[in-house]
């Protein structure tokens, strides 16, 4: 039986209020690769639409230095995850920050698969390193779809499946809770 952790040695995830819009914002401005609206009208929809937003907080200082989102279900079973961390973050952040996201959904839903996009078409970009990424499978490339840094981007959709979770995911946890 899975447990939704929300920390390891490093991160937690806090979920997020609305007193976290603006650092959020910041961040995610920052990173340039989302589309942003004015910040009024991100505050004013700040959590909407999502079953879960979780600010990322480093442990050794208590800064918040990203967020997570989970979609809603869908009826078929999937979530889409969100996870922004901010520049300058040691790598293993953002890697347990993905996989403290994904097992979230597993945990507390009838999930059966968790979708990342990514502009990076390797399944390591999750940041579980090669042990663990055989969990993580490419199932679509968006061709020119996102716009940033005066460019475009493909979106490479990385899927996890509940099975694999189940055993490289947990195994994963042990080694970073």
């Amino acid at each position: 039986m899975l447990f939704p952790y929300l920390e390891t040695r490093r991160i937690s995830l806090r979920p997020a209020t609305g007193k976290d819009a603006m650092k959020i914002y910041d961040i995610l401005f920052r990173l340039g690769r989302v589309q942003l609206p004015m910040f009024e009208a991100f505050n004013e929809s700040f959590g909407r639409g999502s079953s879960a937003s979780f600010v990322i907080m480093r442990k050794d200082d208590g800064d918040v230095v990203g967020n997570a989102t989970l979609s809603e279900l869908s009826p078929a079973g999937h979530v889409r995850a969100d996870v922004h961390v901010q520049a300058g973050e040691e790598e293993g952040v953002s890697a347990d920050a993905n996989a403290l996201t994904a097992n979230f959904a597993f945990s507390m839903w009838r999930t059966r698969k968790v979708y990342f996009h990514s502009t990076d078409p390797d399944p390591c970009s999750l940041g579980f390193g090669l042990e663990h990424s055989a969990m993580v499978q490419v199932e679509a490339v968006l061709t020119d779809y996102v716009y940033f840094y005066g460019r475009r981007w493909d979106v490479h959709i990385l899927a996890m499946y509940r099975d694999q979770w189940n055993t490289l995911g947990v195994d994963l946890l042990k080694q970073i809770v």
